[in-house]
């Protein structure tokens, strides 16, 4: 064989060596986008702090909100690289699956209790008067800092009580009870309360202990008569839910 027959040979197992890989490229981006595309969606297309696709659900609840169960561990996948925004995102998101409203169909309609899923957006359920709210146990009631028969009108994926919505509402000037106005009350409570600063710079369990007086599910909380979650439990939701840690 002569050397003009070797490098025509050559070239040609080349040639296919390339047409193979670049077919499967091909094919992936006519599926959905560039193969070696950024997979964290980008900012744009939706509020920034709903881009981030929610952990497992490892959890179940009973009666009024109450967490019965952790029915299995997750595993955390960490991220090093701190990205303040993607930190409250995955703070947020943490938030949703400890109040256990990130385990229904539409987090954003929940009611505490569940025995009412929110039929209007346009404002708070117990401002629409479609919900009067949902009475608390007396444990729940003295543990609040109420007498005997004391209402919860907790609502949303953040389980934010009425008072609360309309001194955010009118603070932020938020026009109906959507999604991005609940995300946007809910930064605030974390800004308000010291925790969105600390979040930003990966100091989560600072985070923690600035919030968990507001959210009754954080660890440390103490609300009496209600769940609260582990802070294994909450590292692990805001790790797989894209948050980094100092």
């Amino acid at each position: 064989m002569t050397n003009a027959q070797r490098a025509f040979i050559f070239l040609a197992l080349l040639g296919a060596g390339a047409v193979a890989y670049a077919a499967p490229r091909r094919a992936g981006a006519a599926a959905g986008g560039a193969a070696d595309a950024d997979a964290v969606p980008q900012a744009g297309g939706g509020t920034w702090w709903n881009l981030i696709p929610a952990p497992p659900q490892p959890f179940t609840w009973i009666g009024a909100g109450v967490m019965a169960s952790e029915t299995r561990d997750m595993e955390a996948i960490e991220v090093t690289s701190i990205d303040p925004q993607r930190n409250v995102a995955a703070f947020l998101q943490a938030i949703r699956q400890a109040e256990g409203t990130a385990n229904q169909a539409d987090p954003y309609r929940v009611c505490f209790g569940y025995r009412h899923t929110i039929m209007s957006l346009r404002e708070h359920p117990a401002i629409t008067g479609e919900w009067k709210g949902e009475r608390l146990t007396d444990e729940q009631c003295r543990g609040a800092g109420f007498g005997p028969g004391c209402v919860s009108t907790a609502a949303g994926a953040y389980q934010i009580i009425r008072p609360t919505w309309e001194r955010l509402r009118d603070r932020l000037g938020l026009r109906d009870f959507g999604p991005a106005a609940q995300d946007a009350a809910a930064v605030e409570l974390l800004r308000e309360t010291g925790a969105l600063a600390r979040i930003e710079q990966g100091d989560l369990q600072g985070a923690i202990a600035a919030a968990r007086r507001t959210w009754a599910s954080l660890p440390g909380a103490g609300y009496a008569g209600q769940g609260m979650r582990s802070l294994q439990y909450i590292q692990t939701a805001y790790l797989n839910a894209g948050g980094a840690l100092a």
